[in-house]
C-alpha cells in the first residue's frame, strides 16, 4: 500500500491521534489536516476518515494520476475515471480475487453496502473540502467553483449508484450469556478481576450504567459528580451538556449530543454510584477535590477525567481475556443491549407509540426519531422465535 495510517498515543495525556504517512513515512499535509478537522470525533471515527481519503489516493497512483494537481488545477476526473476509482471501491484491501465466482468468494472479495456508503461519503466531503479550499484562492468571476460543484454532483451521483455487495452487516446487542460473564469480570470482588484495584468500582460502575441505561460514551464521560439525583419514583441519572469544557483537559473532550434528560436507574446501580465516590474515588485523597469536576476519573496517581480510551480499553481487555466469547466486543453493543432490555422487559408493542415514545425518551432521540428499530434486532429475533413457537404449538402434538 502507498499510504499508512497509524493510530499513535500521546504520552502527555493517553489519548490517540491518527497520522497518515505515505510510501517514504512522510505525513502528506492536506489529508492530515483534513482528518485533524475531526479531532472532536473518536479516533476511530477519524481512522475511518483517513481509511477511506486514502483509497482514492492509491487509486489515483495505480492510474497516475495527481489528485491534487487536478482539484487544484480544475480538470478533476473525467467519467470514465471517475467510473473506474467506482469499481475498484467495491473491493476489500485483501480481496483474493476480482471476480468471484461463488456467494462465500463474493463476501471476501466486495465491502458491506453500509462501509461502502459510508465510505464513498467520506471520499466525497474530502474531494468538496479540497474544492472549497482552492476556490478560496480564486477570483469570484473564475467559474472554478462552479464547475467544482458540478464535478461533485457527478460523482456523488456515480459513486451512490451502485453500493457494495448487498448485504448490510447487522448490530447485534450481547446475549444473556455475555451479559452475565462481562458482569462477572468487572465484579470487584472476583478474584480473577484483570482491572487495577484502584480502579475497579469505577469499571464495575462504567458497563452498569452503559448495559442499564444505554447512554452514549460521551455522555458517560461529561456526567458530573453530582449526577445521581433522588427523584419522586426513585434514582436517577442527569446527563447534560459538557458545561465545563474549559476545565477540561482531555485532548478529545466529550459532549452529549442531545437535550438534558433524567434516566431512571436502580436502588443497586445508584448506590453503585455512592459507593465509588465515597470510597475508591474519595480514597484517591485531597488531590481529587482538585481534578476537573467529572464523575469517572482515570488511574493516574494525578487524577484526570476518564478518557474514550479508557473505554475501550475495558472492552479490549475483555476481548483478551475471552476471545471465544468476546472477539467483536465493540462499545455499541452496550446500547443495543440496552435497547433489547427495554423491549423484552417492557411488555409494550414494539410498534406501539407509547414504547417508542418511551425508548426515544431514554436513548435522547427527537419525538418524531425512528432509529429504534435499528437498536433491537436480537430482541427483535428473539419475540419472533417465541411467536413461531407458539404457532407451533396450536398444531404439534
Amino acid at each position: 500500500m502507498a499510504y499508512s495510517v497509524r493510530l499513535i498515543e500521546v504520552e502527555s495525556h493517553g489519548d490517540r491521534e491518527v497520522i497518515v504517512c505515505d510510501k517514504d513515512g512522510m505525513p502528506p499535509i492536506d489529508i492530515n489536516m483534513y482528518v485533524a478537522r475531526f479531532r472532536a470525533r473518536s479516533h476511530s471515527y477519524r481512522l475511518d476518515v483517513a481509511r477511506a481519503v486514502t483509497k482514492i489516493y492509491e487509486w489515483a497512483e495505480k492510474q497516475n494520476i495527481d489528485l491534487l494537481e487536478r482539484m487544484k488545477s480544475g480538470e478533476f476526473l473525467s467519467f470514465l475515471e471517475m467510473d473506474s476509482f467506482k469499481e475498484d471501491l467495491r473491493y476489500r484491501v485483501n480481496a483474493p480475487t476480482q471476480a468471484p465466482a461463488t456467494i462465500e468468494a463474493a463476501v471476501n472479495t466486495f465491502i458491506g453496502t453500509e462501509t461502502y456508503r459510508h465510505r464513498a461519503n467520506k471520499i466525497i466531503h474530502y474531494l468538496q473540502f479540497l474544492g472549497h479550499v482552492f476556490a478560496g484562492t480564486r477570483k469570484r468571476s473564475d467559474p472554478y467553483a462552479g464547475n467544482m460543484r458540478n464535478f461533485i454532483t457527478q460523482f456523488r451521483q456515480l459513486l451512490i449508484e451502485r453500493g457494495g455487495l448487498k448485504h448490510g452487516k447487522q448490530r447485534y446487542g450481547l446475549t444473556d450469556e455475555q451479559v452475565t460473564k462481562i458482569l462477572w469480570w468487572v465484579n470487584p470482588e472476583n478474584p480473577q478481576n484483570p482491572f487495577q484495584k484502584r480502579v475497579r468500582l469505577r469499571n464495575q460502575l462504567v458497563v452498569h450504567i452503559l448495559i442499564l441505561t444505554g447512554v452514549r460514551e460521551g455522555e458517560l464521560l461529561s456526567m458530573r459528580p453530582d449526577a445521581l439525583v433522588r427523584k419522586s419514583y426513585g434514582y436517577a441519572l442527569r446527563l447534560t451538556q459538557n458545561t465545563t469544557l474549559d476545565l477540561d483537559p482531555r485532548a478529545n473532550p466529550p459532549n452529549v449530543k442531545t437535550y438534558t434528560r433524567d434516566i431512571p436507574i436502580s436502588d443497586k446501580v445508584a448506590q453503585m454510584v455512592d459507593t465509588y465516590i465515597n470510597s475508591e474515588r474519595k480514597q484517591r485523597g485531597k488531590i481529587v477535590a482538585k481534578a476537573p469536576p467529572y464523575l469517572l476519573l482515570n488511574s493516574l496517581k494525578d487524577p484526570q477525567p476518564m478518557t474514550y480510551s479508557g473505554l475501550y480499553h475495558i472492552c479490549e481487555r475483555i476481548r483478551k481475556l475471552d476471545p471465544e466469547m468476546f472477539h467483536d466486543l465493540l462499545l455499541y453493543q452496550f446500547r443495543h443491549t440496552f435497547n433489547d432490555l427495554i423491549v423484552l422487559e417492557s411488555g409494550l408493542e414494539v410498534g406501539s407509540e407509547e414504547f417508542k415514545n418511551m425508548q426515544r425518551e431514554l436513548c435522547g432521540w427527537t419525538s418524531d426519531s425512528e432509529q429504534g428499530k435499528n437498536y433491537t434486532k436480537r430482541s427483535r429475533e428473539i419475540l419472533a422465535a417465541q411467536y413461531l413457537q407458539k404457532i407451533s404449538s396450536r398444531f404439534i402434538l
